[in-house]
Order: structure tokens, then sequence, then C-alpha cells
């Protein structure tokens, strides 16, 4: 039986020429270069030992022994910047009540507002970074603190299965692993516990900074009618919409990405 048509290899490095099915023709193109495996490599002239995803490198490493994620993680980079602008927009305002109001006590806020914008911004310059250094150019790495890795089987019904709406867990067939399938590739998820109770605190955080502003509307709306007062009440009526509004969505998100960021407790159902 003839191989289907297609691209083969010419016989000489780094070519291929084109088969019609039937024979070998005059085409010849360069043979596309090819990836290294996902796994956790070392990074070329480092030390590190990060997770390559079969495309590019992510914001995760092995440190102290144990698969985390670096500290100014973002993926995509583009929802940091995103974030960042929306942060720093906030701050501007904050910093527009307090200079109108000349409270020395409301000076707080914008800083605190314009840290967390910066924190972003950094985030996502960061993971643009890492995803531009080099290919691995080395065995991948395997010890007993990143495995089991994905693709490992030690019994039947091993795969995929899906832990929330846009995300997967792999199943070796008799344990779950910490790495997950996402949109953006398999991402190790092995600091998941420590990032779900982080992000319970700062929704609840968030929550908190709404009722501030709550208090401050009410505290505007009751004491004698001035510039200064309308400003409480207007600032305090946009911050409590617009943090309780960010942490009811933190909160919720959190909560539905549960099975995403602690390991089930449960077998899949079986396939």
């Amino acid at each position: 039986m003839s191989a289907p048509q297609g691209w083969y290899d010419a016989g000489t490095p780094g070519q291929q020429r084109w088969w019609d099915g039937v024979q070998w023709t005059a085409h010849e193109r360069m043979a596309p270069p090819t990836t290294p495996p996902m796994g956790w490599y070392q990074v070329p002239g480092t030390a590190d030992v990060r997770w390559w995803d079969g495309v590019i490198w992510t914001p995760y490493r092995v440190r102290t022994g144990k698969p985390r994620p670096d500290a100014l993680a973002v993926e995509p980079p583009a929802v940091g910047l995103v974030l960042g602008i929306v942060f720093f927009v906030l701050a501007m305002l904050q910093l527009t009540a307090a200079v109108i109001t000349q409270n020395p006590g409301n000076f707080a806020l914008p800083v605190i507002l314009m840290s967390v914008a910066v924190i972003w911004i950094l985030g996502a310059a960061h993971t643009h970074a890492v995803r531009r250094l080099p290919a691995p150019q080395s065995a991948p790495i395997v010890d007993a603190s990143v495995q089991p890795l994905p693709g490992e089987v030690d019994g039947p019904g091993a795969g995929w299965y899906p832990v929330t709406g846009q995300a997967s867990r792999w199943w070796t067939g008799s344990r779950w692993t910490w790495y997950l399938g996402t949109k953006f590739g398999t991402r190790p998820g092995h600091a998941g516990p420590r990032g779900y109770l982080v992000s319970m605190i700062v929704g609840w955080g968030v929550v908190a900074i709404a009722v501030i502003g709550v208090i401050a509307a009410v505290a505007g709306s009751v004491m004698e009618q001035s510039l200064v007062t309308g400003f409480m009440i207007v600032f305090g009526i946009i911050f409590a919409l617009l943090f309780g509004g960010l942490g009811a969505f933190v909160l919720l998100l959190t909560r539905s990405r549960r099975n995403a960021m602690l390991l089930p407790t449960t077998p899949p159902p079986l396939r």
C-alpha cells in the first residue's frame, strides 16, 4: 500500500520532500522546527526548573523542592495589563476625592490602589518576559515532587476529566493529579489550595472596602450638607458599587473554581 501524500524526510538533514501519494515530486522545503514535549525543564543559561507546556515557558517553576507559580504570575499577560489600568483609574478617582476633601486620611486608599495597579502591570511584564525565554535544550526533569505527570497511567479510565466549565484535570486511573488542562494549555496546579485561601481573603477584603464606601455615604448623608459631604456621598456610593461588585465576583469565581484549585474528593464518573 502506498503512503498517503505529505511531506517526508528528503534524506538530507533539515529537508523534506513532497510525496504526492504515488511518487516523489521535485518540491522540497525546510523541515519545520520541533519543540520538546511538555514537562519540567531547566531554563537555558539558568538554574531554574520551569514548566514548558510544549509551546511556551509558563510562570511556574520548582522552588524549595515544590512546583509553585511565580510571585508575579499573570496569565494571559493582557489580563494583568487591563487590571493594572483599571486600578490606576480607581486610584486617580480616589486621589481626586482626597485632594478635594483635603483629609489626610483619604490619601491612604489611592496609594493602596496605585500599588495594586503597579503589581498587576509588573506581573504582566514578567509573564511576557518568561514566554520569550529560549526553548528547552536538555532532557525533562522528573522527580517525586512533580509526579504524577499528565499522561501517566496506573489504572483503567485514565484521561482528562472536566472539573469546571473551563478546566479539566488528569486522572491516572487511580488518583487525581495537580495538572490542569486550560484554554492556555496544561498548567501545574500544586499551589491551588493556597490560591483558594488567598482568593477568599482578597474577596472578603474587597467587600470590606465596599462596606467602608457605604459607611462614608451614610455619614455624608447625616452630616450638615456641604461640598465635602456631597463628595462623600457620591464617592461612597461609587466605591460601594464598584468594590461590592468586584468582591462578589471574586468570591463567586473562587467558589466556582473550587475543584480546579483543590483536588476533587471523589473519582471521576466511569466513561
